[in-house]
């Protein structure tokens, strides 16, 4: 009866080490994701408002959208114009750990986005936001203005290899 029970305890510590180092050694080495995001209506098709990836991994947006604007990923401060009937698409390394807002800034013209630095129609410089850093350009201008609307679609995570 003991030298079953010691059989025993050996395939059981056995298959514990064998699960915690298949755990412990999962995916280590950075993977290539991509995410088809389509938003339609102010909200985009990514199930739980969430993307999770590791630190590392190499991320591409394919973007389509309903509306004309910009989405932006906070915290990478990562922009891509988008507009109807034109998908947009953009790569990065996942190097920042942490959760970041992904918002559409959605707007009426289409000079109205950052290019760097371009001009509406009166020449003033408008950021990608479409004004300064307190957000008062660009939300509701009047004649020559922009009209900026700004829709939270999710976040993006990211979290340690």
């Amino acid at each position: 009866m003991e030298l079953r029970f010691r059989k025993t305890l050996i395939f059981l510590a056995a298959t514990l080490t064998a699960l915690v180092l298949t755990g412990a050694c999962g995916s280590s080495e950075p993977e290539d994701l991509t995410f088809d995001i389509v938003i339609t209506d102010d909200a985009w098709n990514i199930e739980g408002q969430i993307i999770e990836v590791k630190q590392g991994d190499h991320v591409t947006f394919n973007i389509e959208s309903d509306v004309r604007g910009g989405f932006h990923l906070h915290g990478y401060d990562l922009f891509s114009e988008v507009a109807p009937g034109q998908p947009s698409s953009f790569d990065f390394t996942a190097d920042a750990t942490g959760n970041f807002e992904i918002m559409l800034h959605k707007f009426t013209l289409a000079s109205d986005r950052e290019g760097g630095m371009e001009h509406d129609s009166r020449g003033q410089g408008d950021e990608a936001h479409g004004g300064d850093e307190a957000g008062e350009a660009g939300h509701g201008g009047g004649e020559g203005g922009t009209e900026e609307t700004e829709v939270r679609l999710g976040w993006f995570q990211v979290f340690p290899r």
